[in-house]
């Protein structure tokens, strides 16, 4: 009797060793999330959808989400199927707008450490100290070189184009970006960099963006050319700026020019918003009708 009771704990024994080796190739577990329902791309996350489990730490995405609150208000930058272990890299702190799209933006200096997903603002700093933000709080998807693909408005289209005319225009001046250090919690900062005459005349004419404030644009170009102009240490690479003197009269008739493209403009944006009024007047009468 005795012998067989020893043989029983032997056994017993054996394969407590047993499952802890198993244990032990598994090695420790890490809590993750995983989506309890389907989720559909552009969509703000909510907890509700997620579920708490526990995965072997060798199985574990590197980028897998395994606190709620760190992804709190997050929107999903692809779709994806229930049961799917959340990474980051499906999603977006802020939900994409009509005129998003990704340009490859190329840079004189850009920030040391820098990695997909981090948020950086576009900066353009002039020979005289001047130093602008021309595009604000944009996420970094790809990074070459020192060219990084962000997702940008239809506005940072504008700004990167004059970027690129400044830097060829006046010597020494620069395009560099600047890190967040907390991306997802940090407010955008403010975008004040004056674009050059011919772009912002594009733009009024652009009906994609809001020129309504562009009289504030440009009297900070007005000041800014005004200072690169009459400094003896800029450089200036293009001799049609027709003078010093000029200045005054390239502004004030640039002034006339955009009055008038920001008037045609807006009585444009209100007619065809007067159409379309119209249109769906007509469209719930004829509804109405129908009954």
């Amino acid at each position: 009797m005795k012998k067989n009771d020893e043989n029983i704990i032997a056994q017993r024994e054996a394969e407590i060793n047993k499952l802890q080796q198993q244990l032990d190739e598994i090695g420790e577990l890490v809590t993750v999330y995983q989506l309890n329902t389907n989720a559909k791309s552009g969509t703000q996350m909510q907890d509700f959808q997620f579920s708490m489990v526990q995965i072997p730490e060798y199985s574990v995405p590197a980028n897998a989400i395994t606190s709620l609150p760190d992804i709190e208000g997050f929107y999903y930058k692809i779709s994806l199927a229930g049961g799917t272990i959340v990474t980051s890299d499906m999603l977006m702190q802020q939900k994409l707008t009509d005129d998003e799209r990704t340009l490859d933006v190329v840079l004189d200096e850009i920030p040391i450490g820098i990695e997909i997903g981090d948020y950086v603002d576009i900066r353009i700093a002039f020979p005289l100290g001047q130093d602008y933000i021309a595009m604000t709080h944009k996420e970094v998807v790809e990074i070459n070189g020192s060219t990084l693909k962000l997702i940008v408005s239809q506005q940072d289209f504008y700004s990167y184009q004059s970027m690129q005319t400044d830097e060829a225009l006046f010597s020494s001046t620069k395009a560099y970006g600047s890190t967040y250090i907390e991306g997802g919690i940090q407010t955008a900062a403010q975008q004040y960099y004056p674009v050059s005459l011919d772009v912002l005349k594009t733009m009024l004419l652009d009906p994609n963006i809001d020129t309504s404030d562009y009289s504030d644009v440009l009297k900070r170009r007005e000041q800014l050319e005004k200072q690169l102009l009459s400094s003896e240490k800029v450089t200036i690479n293009d001799t049609v700026t027709n003078g010093k003197q000029s200045l005054a009269d390239k502004f004030k008739q640039a002034k006339d020019d955009y009055d008038a493209l920001q008037a045609q403009k807006q009585a444009e944006a209100e007619y065809n918003a007067q159409a379309q009024n119209t249109q769906e007047q007509n469209t719930q009468e004829d509804s109405s009708d129908g009954k």
